[in-house]
């Protein structure tokens, strides 16, 4: 215990220093193809392009400018693949005081979510593109040009002027930088009758994300059985109690009660030795595992806050996200100091078996999401993967220049994300243990890493104090959220993937929206750093794990 203690002290203030690599452009070629996978068409009572910006479940939500769609009638959306969906003037949303709405389309199709830049980069002479559909054609426009003015008081938005033609049919189109990011909607030329001289203006991407939050969910119609080729309306809003609809844009969480066991009695190093380290919740939301430093784990009743159980047996301390319920909810596994990684029966309490060869400092473990493996990481650099089942090592990956901290697996199971002390996350291949890309851009160790549910995006939380969104695709960060004052210990994502969860060692938490990087709301009550945090399987309930040796269940308000 005394160990625990005097090495967390620290590794906590541990920060591994690299730099920064600088973002590779891509080729027109490349900028193009991404061009018309995220860009459609549109036609009705007037015609324009519109961006698919969002995805929700077969729910997507596309951007255009409020003039392409601000007539009555019924209007209709061409996707990349030549498929047609419909949607009526009164399902779009307009933002105020800019040219800019949004509309929905469902479909079982898989297309393409446009990845965010930040327009605020985007200075005098910096290069883009512009793709859109002119009237007329069914054919994609792509053009290139660099930006020739910002416009300080924009009208409506337009606030980047361009030295490119602009084409009728083109609004609501998108802006691309050098990196194939969204930066921006196209959406107006002007042309001045003495001289002929045309202006091209856009309207910047941050100007969209920073009115996302204030427009509420668009009204929308059930959805008909679609025929060949797939005919689609938005579909009906989602009720409030829908598991879909719980974390949504607000996610006003609010603290429910406190979760009391683990030792509080504070060793000579001024450690309190019952601090949480770990929280997991099991599938079906009843139940919540803690692990601690008093070498324990608690299973606990969520709605009572009632301990049911504890589990004896490690030797030493659990460590660093270190208990992880298999995807059936039955069994539990933790991993300790002691080098062990135990399988428990969680009705019973009784441990199954144990898995040698586990040797963490601030190790972590997973399972995988068809609850047959089990991945660890150790102090020689490398992850392990094991048979749940018979307790045998697999394979060994290779590759990090440091210990992992943290894992994640992509919900299809084959691709896991690993973050470091050497300040990388990798991605790899779990079928044949290949390495497919490294993701760096921190500037301390990885403390946390979660994978969305569409398995597109990663978020990693940092010793840098700093949280970045990933495109798992690309391995291109999308953003940085800034925000807390402190390392950040765990990164969860809501079950929608509209929601990220943040714990600090500033001994706060915080909800973020993923989708424009916004911070919602700031959570108060822990007395020491949050280590830990985790949602319930349909999004209602937070919670998260501290030095302060409790575990705080939040829920979200109606």
């Amino acid at each position: 215990m005394r160990v625990a203690g005097v090495l967390s002290a620290l590794l906590f203030g541990t920060a591994i220093v690299i730099v920064q690599p600088v973002a590779t452009a891509l080729t027109p070629s490349e900028i193009a193809e991404i061009a018309q996978q995220i860009t459609v068409r549109i036609d009705g009572a007037n015609t324009g392009s519109g961006v698919i910006m969002e995805r929700q479940g077969n729910v997507y939500t596309v951007v255009t400018n409020w003039h392409v769609v601000q007539e009555k009638g019924n209007y209709t959306v061409h996707t990349p693949d030549g498929k047609k969906y419909t949607f009526n003037h009164s399902q779009v949303k307009q933002f105020r005081g800019v040219d800019l709405a949004i509309f929905q389309f469902t479909s079982n199709e898989n297309y393409r979510v446009a990845e965010k830049g930040n327009s605020d980069q985007i200075k005098l002479g910096i290069n883009i593109s512009v793709a859109g559909y002119p009237q007329g054609t069914s054919d994609i426009k792509f053009i290139r040009g660099a930006i020739s003015s910002r416009v300080s008081n924009p009208k409506d938005g337009y606030a980047f002027v361009y030295d490119i033609g602009g084409f009728p049919g083109m609004s609501g189109g998108a802006i691309l930088d050098e990196q194939g990011k969204l930066v921006g909607i196209h959406g107006r030329a002007k042309t001045r009758p003495d001289t002929n001289a045309t202006t091209v203006l856009g309207i910047p991407l941050n100007t969209y994300l920073s009115l996302a939050l204030s427009v509420q969910s668009v009204a929308t119609a059930p959805a008909p059985q679609p025929p060949n080729p797939p005919v689609a309306n938005v579909p009906k809003a989602q009720p409030r109690n829908s598991p879909v609809a719980t974390a949504s844009s607000t996610a006003q969480f609010t603290l429910a009660k406190t979760l009391i066991g683990h030792s509080t009695k504070v060793n000579q190093y001024g450690v309190i030795e019952g601090q949480v380290e770990s929280v997991a919740i099991s599938p079906d939301g009843r139940t919540l595992a803690s692990g601690s430093h008093d070498n324990t784990i608690k299973i606990w009743n969520i709605a009572t806050g009632q301990a049911i159980r504890t589990l004896n047996g490690n030797s030493f301390s659990i460590v660093f996200n270190s208990v992880a319920f298999s995807p059936d909810g039955k069994t539990l596994a933790s991993g300790s100091w002691d080098t062990t990684i135990k399988i428990w029966n969680v009705a019973t309490g009784q441990e199954i078996r144990t898995i040698t060869g586990y040797a963490p400092l601030m190790g972590s473990i997973a399972i995988s999401p068809d609850g047959r493996t089990l991945v660890s990481s150790s102090f020689d650099k490398t992850i392990k993967i094991w048979n749940i089942t018979t307790g045998q090592e697999i394979r060994t990956l290779n590759g990090h220049s440091s210990q992992v901290t943290s894992f994640a697996f992509s919900p299809d199971g084959r691709t896991l994300a690993s973050g470091s002390i050497d300040s990388t996350i990798k991605i790899w291949n779990i079928t044949t243990g290949q390495e497919i890309r490294t993701l760096n851009g921190h500037s301390g160790w990885v403390r946390s890493v979660a994978i969305s549910p569409d398995g597109r995006t990663l978020v990693s939380g940092s010793g840098d104090n700093t949280i970045k969104i990933w495109n798992i695709t690309t391995g291109l960060e999308i953003r940085t959220l800034n925000g807390h004052s402190g390392k950040v210990f765990s990164v969860a994502i809501s079950p929608d993937g509209k929601t990220l969860a943040s714990g600090s060692s500033d001994k706060t938490i915080k909800i973020w929206n993923i989708s424009t990087g916004q911070e919602i709301r700031i959570l108060n009550g822990h007395s020491d750093l949050v280590n830990s945090v985790a949602f319930s399987p349909d999004g209602k309930t937070l919670a998260s794990g501290s030095r302060d040796a409790t575990i705080k269940i939040w829920r979200l308000s109606e």
